[in-house]
């Protein structure tokens, strides 16, 4: 009886530790498993909050990982194209070194096609645009425009529409009627004056 015992003690010891090692077991996996999609969420909530001028899509999350990683996202805010045109800058740009699989580029180009379509409206970018670019643009007097650059200069560029409205002696009304032609960041080359 006393060997009976023991095995039956050995057995359930046995036993209870495959359990423990089962859930423990479970335990990393479910830990291991969810951090990346944790992180991933986190990552995404992140980047829609960092541009929020970026519109929700398939595609966004390759555009925010691929195309931020070497330029200013505020580049496409101020390029709008077509369907051909988005493929010759993607391709264009992959000649220069972006990596991606081509399911990537591809989701690319259908969300830039769709989000950032050609458009009349002529966009500047308000940190690297000359006087007369803003003058036109705001359709302000070139001295008025004189005194933006020469606070943007004093201030290092501006973050957003609120920045450029603490320029003194800012018409804060021209400048909303025309937010949608300003881009804030900067851009990838000098615009032409």
């Amino acid at each position: 009886m006393k060997i009976g015992l023991k095995k039956e003690f050995l057995y359930r010891g046995l036993h209870v530790l495959t359990l423990v090692a089962a859930g423990a077991g479970i335990i990393a996996v479910s830990v291991f498993v969810r951090t990346p999609v944790s992180a991933s969420q986190s990552a995404t909530a992140a980047a829609q909050d960092t541009h929020p001028e970026f519109p929700a899509g398939e595609g966004r999350e390759a555009v925010m990982r691929l195309c931020v990683k070497c330029h200013s996202p505020n580049i496409i805010l101020a390029s709008g194209q077509d369907r051909v045109s988005w493929e010759n800058t993607i391709t264009k740009m992959v000649r220069l070194g972006a990596q991606g699989d081509d399911e990537d580029f591809s989701d690319i180009a259908d969300y830039l096609t769709t989000n950032f379509p050609p458009s009349a409206v002529k966009k500047i970018f308000v940190n690297m645009a000359t006087d007369t670019q803003i003058s036109d643009v705001l359709e302000i007097s070139l001295d008025d425009a004189k005194a933006i650059v020469a606070y943007r200069d004093k201030v290092k560029g501006f973050k957003s529409i609120d920045d450029l409205k603490q320029v003194p002696g800012i018409d804060a009304k021209k400048v909303d009627a025309k937010k949608d032609q300003l881009v804030f960041g900067a851009g990838s080359t000098k615009p032409a004056s």
